[in-house]
């Protein structure tokens, strides 16, 4: 008989062989603490070189933990100092996304975690502070990746606030502290009025005509919808920037965990998660520092061609430029498609791109739904076989099993495989522009949320032709949620046809198509405020119970081209629009 000694060992070496597990599961992570790389917090110093040799230490050694003990970090950067001078000054041009914010072009990456595996990354109480317009935290191509308790943000923060000092009939006068100081010459792209009593923006974004200084710290802005739209006290927040680079890039990496992370400002999104797998966040806040009104300039989370799971836990998100999250894939365009080879060319629409602003790729075996450009409807399928790239082209070519129509203008390909499961679960969502969670995957789960004060619909379902992205949704729950005062807007910062709380739409040539969206469930939520509650277009078996209403303008649901709705057991009011092209009425009310 054997000793048992000797099955145990056959047992490890079982296990090492087969999962890799062991190596890893046994070891004690090896701790990198930036101080012994000369990274001391709150000493005023600069702590990029020191960072970076950290980081670039933990890469090296798999299975590691990186530790930032509490305190204030700087970082910069000559390229992102160099790009946020060009872009604040207008040598950019009007607006500088047009430059920068394109395939392929050079930008500033601040802390590199690229090749990362197995690495906990430690910074509880950590703030970092950003000089120069950069993407703080990149993680490419890394696996299993838990970053725990760091703030962003910047020295020079994208945009800036003051208060309304004066008032005439089409001008407004703002005073900028030395802290939030806005430049003479400073571009303005869009700006926001936030009124501090209703602790909220006042409604939708507006434009100036023109601004001259009128004293060193105060700016007068000329325009009738600002005049119209502002109350002495109030704040006007000004933005010189739209798409940039995220303040953290998920990029081909997967199984990764945010807990705790803060983002108070960012030249762009606050996260980006592209051809990435398994995300999960919790007790993320993206919102502005204490005493600030804005956050990111644009979405506050975008995620896009990804698989497995995003999941949102306990999240607060606030001032942020656009949604909350829009989780999606892309519409791609059809070129040299080559029947005989079964080859053809896929491209992400040049002017939009992707958000990483790296192509957009699909895997072996992924399948790609061929859609009508006119309707957005799916109309067959296709496998792939295998792919090459070519990023300087921004173009994909596939080898695919199936039939691709001969007419391929008339097409779109849409990758359906990459349509990851979203929970977006006890998170709160205030005083920003846009949607707050958009919608444009499969099975998901948005439950027990609170949204208040929005410019645009809460939650839109949705299928978007003009920008490239979708595609139309299935087996969505929305329940247990409660929404306050949200559509502000109207329909030019995200109010979709008047809802407030929930709409399911598309935007397509042709949008009197039934059935895009299907199995749609929205029960047991409160909304408060508003035109309509909820509009329901392009969908099939939809149901709408148990939900209360309250202080409505108009008809709480409104209805139009859908089929198999059941509307019941719903409070607050007695009435239901049911739009001209709406071919079956609802079963029950």
């Amino acid at each position: 008989m054997r000793p048992l000694h000797f099955y145990k060992i056959a047992i490890t070496l079982l296990l090492i062989a087969t999962t890799g597990f062991y190596n890893y599961a046994q070891k004690p992570k090896q701790i990198i603490n930036v101080r012994d790389y000369g990274a001391l917090p709150n000493d005023g110093k600069d702590d990029t070189k020191a960072l970076r040799n950290a980081v670039k230490a933990a890469i090296a050694q798999p299975n590691s933990k990186l530790l930032l003990p509490a305190g204030h970090y700087h970082i910069s950067d000559p390229l992102a100092l160099k790009i946020q001078s060009d872009a604040l000054s207008g040598k950019l041009g009007k607006n500088p996304q047009d430059q920068l914010f394109v395939p392929n072009k050079e930008y500033a990456i601040g802390l590199d975690f690229n090749g990362a595996k197995d690495l906990e990354i430690q910074a509880k109480d950590a703030l970092l502070i950003c000089d120069g317009w950069m993407e703080p935290l990149s993680f490419r191509n890394a696996r299993n990746i838990s970053l725990n308790g760091i703030t962003i943000d910047y020295k020079q923060r994208p945009n800036n606030q003051g208060e309304i000092v004066n008032m005439g009939t089409d001008f407004v006068d703002v005073t900028f502290t030395k802290e939030e100081h806005l430049a003479k010459d400073q571009i303005v792209l869009r700006i926001m009025i936030y009124d501090k009593t209703k602790q909220s923006f006042s409604g939708a974004g507006v434009y100036y005509k023109r601004k001259e200084q009128i004293a060193p710290n105060t700016m007068r802005f000329y325009g009738k919808d600002i005049r119209n739209q502002s109350k002495l006290g109030n704040m006007l927040i000004t933005y010189s920037g739209f798409h940039y680079r995220p303040a953290i890039l998920i990029y081909k990496t997967k199984d990764i965990v945010l807990n705790n992370v803060t983002i108070n400002s960012q030249a762009g999104m606050g996260i980006v998660g592209h051809l990435s797998e398994n995300i999960t966040m919790n007790h993320l806040k993206i919102v502005p520092n204490q005493g600030r009104y804005a956050s990111t300039n644009t979405d506050a989370t975008h995620f896009a061609t990804n698989r497995g799971f995003i999941k949102f836990n306990a999240c607060e998100f606030g001032g942020q430029g656009d949604d909350a999250t829009n989780v999606h894939t892309y519409y791609t365009s059809i070129a040299n498609n080559d029947p005989n080879t079964k080859q053809c060319d896929i491209m992400v629409d040049r002017k939009n791109y992707t958000h990483s602003s790296y192509l957009d790729e699909p895997q072996a075996g992924d399948v790609l739904a061929i859609i009508n450009k006119n309707t957005l409807e799916e109309k067959g399928y296709v496998r792939v076989r295998q792919f090459w790239t070519n990023p300087l082209q921004d173009k994909v070519r596939i080898e695919y099993d199936g039939e691709i129509p001969n007419d391929t203008d008339n097409y779109y390909l849409i990758n359906i495989t990459t349509t990851p499961q979203l929970e977006f679960k006890h998170c709160i969502v205030r005083s920003h522009r846009a949607r707050s969670v958009l919608v444009k995957t499969r099975k998901v789960l948005i439950k027990n949320n609170t949204f208040s004060n929005t410019t645009g619909t809460a939650i839109h379902v949705g299928a978007e032709g003009d920008w490239g992205e979708g595609t139309a949704s299935e087996d969505v729950i929305i329940t247990d949620n409660v929404f306050n005062n949200c559509g502000l807007g109207g329909p030019n910062d995200g109010t979709i046809e008047g809802a407030s709380a929930v709409a399911l739409h598309v935007k397509a040539p042709n949008k009197n198509i039934p059935g895009l969206h299907k199995r749609i469930l929205i029960e047991n939520n409160v909304v408060n405020g508003g035109k309509h509650a909820i509009v329901i277009k392009s969908s099939e078996d939809i149901t709408i119970r148990n939900n209360v209403f309250n202080n409505l303008t108009n008809a709480p649901i409104s209805v139009g081209t859908t089929t198999r709705l059941k509307a019941y057991n719903n409070h607050g009011t007695n009435t239901i629009t049911i739009g001209n092209d709406q071919p079956t009425l609802p079963n029950q009310y």
